[in-house]
């Protein structure tokens, strides 16, 4: 027996994050929209939710600062070990408890696969956080 027939027996994917905390997921939803009725808007006030497991990885933090305002920009990563979790680019992920940091899904999700065994192991998600 190999370490991958280990992992393949447990759970769903066979790979979990210990250390990894609870997110929520949110997704706007499409209302028309109120100047173009042909094109669609992203409606906020009563997002549609998804509570996922992951683990946040911070990258880096950005001030820019300008004679009108300051804006501050921090990216993230975040690490899923479901990769199958619907999370698509322009949701918004929020930690639970609500740290009050309301990341932008920022890129495309990768849903890495070994080449050789097949194996699926987690879902990769660059965040943005703008401030200011």
């Amino acid at each position: 027996m190999s370490l991958l027939d280990d992992l393949n027996t447990t759970k769903d994917n066979g790979f979990h994050l210990p250390g990894g905390t609870e997110f929520v997921r949110l997704r706007a939803r499409r209302v028309p929209d109120p100047y173009n009725p042909s094109q669609d808007a992203l409606d906020w006030t009563n997002p549609d939710t998804l509570t996922i497991h992951g683990a946040l990885s911070s990258s880096t933090s950005t001030r820019t600062p300008n004679v009108l305002d300051v804006q501050t920009t921090s990216t993230a990563y975040l690490t899923i070990d479901d990769p199958t979790a619907d999370v698509r680019i322009l949701d918004r992920i929020r930690a639970v408890p609500d740290d009050g940091r309301l990341w932008e899904v920022s890129g495309f999700p990768a849903r890495d696969v070994n080449g050789f065994t097949g194996w699926q192991p987690t879902l990769e998600v660059a965040l943005t956080e703008y401030r200011g």
